[in-house]
């Protein structure tokens, strides 16, 4: 029973960041809309795609407390984070980049990263590489090898 209700409050708060990451998301599309700019100082432009990123930390964060009971010492897999975290950024915050990038192909590959639903969804996987980046190493280096 403890278990059921662990995995329901779980689920309540991802559903509260999403509703929460949804609900700003409209309002400042709604802001742009209206005043034809972002509500932010246009430095700070690139952070409105990280806002999704929100929703990627909450799910990961199952994945680190189960980290957290395993036996070893913390430690940052820079791997996932080069490989996985990093290509996600950019499919994230590319359409609002400030310097140009012309160097990149302006066909399929521009069309995937200008994408309205793939810019979202690369924010959530962001933040969920982010987090899950930190992991546990036994004394052997084994990554979360648990010892009995």
């Amino acid at each position: 029973m403890k278990n059921v209700l662990v995995h329901l409050l779980k689920m309540v708060i991802l559903i509260a960041v999403l509703l929460l990451v949804g609900i700003v998301v409209n309002k400042i599309d709604v802001y742009r809309s209206q005043n034809f700019k972002f509500p932010f100082p246009d430095q700070l432009v690139f952070l409105y795609p990280l806002i999704p990123s929100l929703s990627g930390l909450v799910i990961g964060v199952d994945a680190l407390l189960r980290e957290r009971g395993r036996r070893g010492r913390w430690t940052f897999n820079t791997y996932r984070l080069i490989f996985l975290a990093l290509p996600a950024l950019l499919f994230c915050v590319y359409p609002y980049m400030p310097w140009g990038m012309s160097w990149l192909p302006k066909d399929t590959v521009y069309l995937v990263l200008t994408s309205a639903i793939i810019n979202p969804i690369s924010g959530v996987l962001f933040g969920y590489f982010v987090i899950t980046s930190f992991e546990k190493r036994d004394n052997e280096g084994g990554v979360g090898a648990m010892k009995h």
